[in-house]
């Protein structure tokens, strides 16, 4: 880089010329400027001398700094060298490295490669070296999987599956994961646990042994266990290896049960068969069953095997035996003691266990024996001697501390815990349990009553002359006048169910407040039952029989009344419970009788209607064949009527229904005058069904009430009808003197007029006679 320099001398003139460059400027400026001329020539003579004085000034400095100033620039000089050599000697390093064929990057781009390819083959050389001592460890497990089943060794060589399974499944690097070799050791293990699992079994097989027959009447069953189990020989022993089977313990195979976690799984088929082929029988057939038990479990280490036996005789019941609770105590007990080895104390048996093998198979295999048995205690047994009566009831007491004592017992050998105690439950609650079943029995026999087809009845007044209630309470209602049973017939299966109630809430009154109510429920099913059963089972009959029907009515009455009287009969009610009350029911029953019974009405009505119209409604009765047509509808109208008793309002509407076809008939002979009222007169035979209704009629009047007879209130129309078959026979003098009596009130001066029409041909008589009804009916005297 080229540096100018500036002598003093030019560096002066320099300064000078720029001065005077600027006065010139100036003068230029300050010309156009209104001053005078000598203005400006001071001015200038003033800026002259500034300048002057400027320059003196600087070329003073200059001269005092011009030694340091001319070694700065021979300094800058030399460094200039410097700073080009450096710049060549870059440009040559840089062509040193960036040659594609000498350049000393192509030199550290070869060596890095070289470095990458042997520090990969390094790595994969330890890969190597560690799948090498990966697989190297599994083969020196395996050898021992090898040596222990040689010796028979049956936990160890699971031992060493177990471990060889546990360093397989941890390679060192992914190479040796997915390496066939890995694979192939994967599968020699699996071969070898299938080889221990098989030889578990046969060692199971060797050390339990089943015996089992039955013939008709007779059960037996054997369980046996050896002690002292031969290793069966290898399926494919090593060459060249002096293998020769020995034999293991029972205890040493439970320990390869237990800590190779195969205890659940390979004893199920012992499980199975203490379930179903000992317990079950034992207790189902209980009292026909003998328990037989060899045990050498105390001594073990000496002892060869124990065993437990089971007969069944059926009918052959022993006269003494043991309880139920004891026999399946014993059979647990050779469980814990003689299979699950409790009282051994080897340490080889449960050494360095959080859990004994004792413990850990009563966990994994007894205790869903022991689940199972109490689920058959409590289906073969406990549920058939729940007690049917109070008495039975107040001695079950033993048998709930001989079944909570029993599953102490289970409980304290590790077959049950503190929360699987639904035996004990069980017998807690034996009040519920005993009142379900009251209630299932109730309902059961309930329901054979309700659907019997025996329709025997018995008379109220019967059963009320016995009832201090009845005595002293009066059964007619005012205003539900139909429930009088008095004088009625309720069928037999009413009064059973009456019974049944009865003596079920009696039976409540010794029970706990919690399940006397139970019973009370019970017998509110029972009317419930019989409510819904009653008319479905039996509707074609309630249907097509009138008579039935009515003593449906009656029982529904009758029941209903008698749950009334619940309270009264209770007189200390039943713990749990301030009243028993049927309000509910009671008016259920009532409206069903009701129902069936304007059901029945209803039909019947129809019936007799159309009969009444087949008899070409009473015209020419006088004809012998119209006449007895009638008389067929008025017996049946009568039939009718005696066989649905209280069905008053049907005997009204027949009443107003004959009263209306006569009034309608127009000309009536003397003769058919006279068959008409015979036919009339058929009715009168209903009147003896309102006998006993008097008491009704009297507490419904009062005071008003003049023993007057009760087909008058119940049949409105009745008086007329009397009184219309009256005119039929009378002459028109008496008719005359009836009206003129104002006996003939009940008529409508039209209808009496119609009736003389019809019945009295037209005469002066007769016109006189009724210009005098047409005056209306005269003053009734009382």
């Amino acid at each position: 880089m080229a540096v100018t320099a500036i002598a003093s001398h030019n560096f002066a003139r320099v300064i000078t010329s720029q001065v005077d460059g600027a006065r010139i400027v100036h003068q230029e400026h300050d010309a156009a400027d209104p001053a005078t001329m000598d203005e400006l020539m001071e001015t200038a003579s003033a800026l002259d001398t500034e300048i002057q004085s400027i320059k003196a000034q600087v070329y003073k400095k200059l001269l005092a700094n011009f030694t340091e100033f001319t070694q700065s620039f021979e300094n800058s000089l030399e460094l200039n060298g410097k700073i080009d050599e450096l710049l060549r000697q870059a440009d040559e390093m840089t062509s040193q490295t960036i040659d594609p064929e000498t350049g000393l990057r192509q030199k550290v781009m070869s060596a890095l490669v070289n470095h990458h390819e042997v520090s990969y083959k390094v790595q994969e050389n330890d890969s190597i070296l560690e799948g090498l001592k990966h697989f190297s460890r599994v083969d020196d497990i395996l050898s021992q999987y090898e040596d222990c089943m040689d010796s028979g060794n049956i936990l160890q060589a699971g031992h060493c599956i177990q471990q060889a399974a546990k360093v397989l499944a941890q390679p060192p690097n992914a190479g040796v994961e997915s390496s066939n070799i890995t694979k192939h050791l994967t599968e020699q293990c699996t071969r070898m646990s299938e080889a221990i699992d098989h030889m578990l079994d046969q060692l199971i097989a060797s050390a339990i042994h089943f015996n089992h027959t039955e013939h008709d009447s007779t059960y037996y069953y054997q369980l046996f266990f050896s002690y002292t189990i031969k290793v069966p020989p290898l399926a494919l022993p090593r060459a060249g290896s002096a293998y020769t089977p020995g034999s293991i313990r029972w205890h040493e195979l439970v320990r390869a049960l237990t800590l190779l976690e195969l205890a659940s799984d390979k004893l199920r088929p012992l499980q199975k068969s203490i379930l179903r082929n000992l317990l079950q029988p034992l207790i189902q057939f209980h009292k026909d069953s003998t328990l037989e038990l060899v045990s050498s479990a105390s001594n073990y280490a000496s002892a060869d095997g124990s065993s437990i036996s089971l007969s069944v005789n059926l009918g052959h019941g022993r006269s003494e035996q043991a309880t139920i609770f004891d026999d399946v105590r014993r059979v647990f007990e050779y469980i814990h003691q003689d299979i699950f080895l409790n009282e051994y104390s080897s340490p080889e048996f449960n050494a360095h266990q959080v859990s004994s093998d004792t413990e850990i198979l009563t966990h994994v295999v007894g205790r869903h024996i022991a689940k199972e048995a109490s689920a058959m205690i409590l289906k073969y047994y406990l549920t058939d001697i729940i007690p049917l009566n109070i008495n039975e009831l107040s001695q079950f007491g033993s048998i709930s501390a001989e079944v909570i004592r029993f599953e102490d017992d289970l409980i304290a050998m590790g077959f049950l815990t503190e929360a699987d105690k639904e035996l004990r439950d069980f017998v807690e609650n034996i009040d519920v349990h005993y009142t379900n079943r009251k209630r299932d029995t109730l309902l059961k026999q309930g329901r054979a009553i309700i659907i019997s087809d025996d329709f025997k009845v018995i008379p109220v007044k019967d059963l009320d002359r016995d009832d201090e209630l009845e005595q002293e309470r009066s059964s007619w209602s005012i205003g539900d006048h139909d429930t009088d049973l008095k004088e009625s017939s309720i069928s037999v299966k009413a009064k059973q169910l009456v019974d049944m109630i009865l003596t079920t809430l009696q039976g409540a009154a010794p029970l706990s407040a919690d399940a006397s109510p139970y019973l009370y429920q019970a017998t509110r099913s029972l009317v419930d039952l019989y409510r819904v059963l009653m008319p479905v089972y039996h509707e074609r009959t309630l249907t097509d029989v009138p008579a039935l029907t009515i003593l449906f009515y009656n029982d529904c009455m009758y029941i209903a009344r008698e749950l009334e009287k619940m309270t009264d009969r209770l007189e200390n009610g039943i713990p749990g419970m301030d009243e028993v009350l049927y309000d509910d029911a009671i008016p259920s029953l009532k409206a069903l009788a009701k129902k069936w019974l304007d059901f029945q009405v209803q039909k019947q009505r129809e019936e007799l209607m159309q009969s009444i119209d087949e008899a070409s409604r009473f015209h020419d009765s006088g004809v012998e064949s119209n006449f007895a047509a009638c008389e067929r509808a008025m017996k049946q109208i009568v039939y009718v009527f005696r066989h649905l008793g209280k069905a008053w309002k049907l005997l009204d509407d027949v009443a107003i229904r004959v009263i209306k076809e006569i009034e309608d008939l127009g000309d009536i002979s003397e003769k058919e005058s006279h068959k008409l009222a015979i036919i009339c007169g058929l009715l009168f035979e209903c009147e003896d069904q309102f006998d006993s209704a008097g008491p009704l009629v009297e507490e419904v009047k009062g005071d008003a009430y003049n023993d007057e007879d009760p087909i008058h209130y119940f049949v409105p129309s009745w008086e007329k009808f009397q009184l219309m078959t009256d005119i039929l026979e009378l002459s028109f003098a008496e008719i005359m003197t009836r009206f003129r009596a104002g006996q003939l009130h009940m008529f409508k001066v039209q209808e009496l007029s119609n009736f003389v029409c019809s019945l009295f041909a037209d005469t002066p008589l007769r016109q006189r006679n009724l210009e005098e009804i047409d005056q209306g009916h005269p003053f009734r005297r009382s």
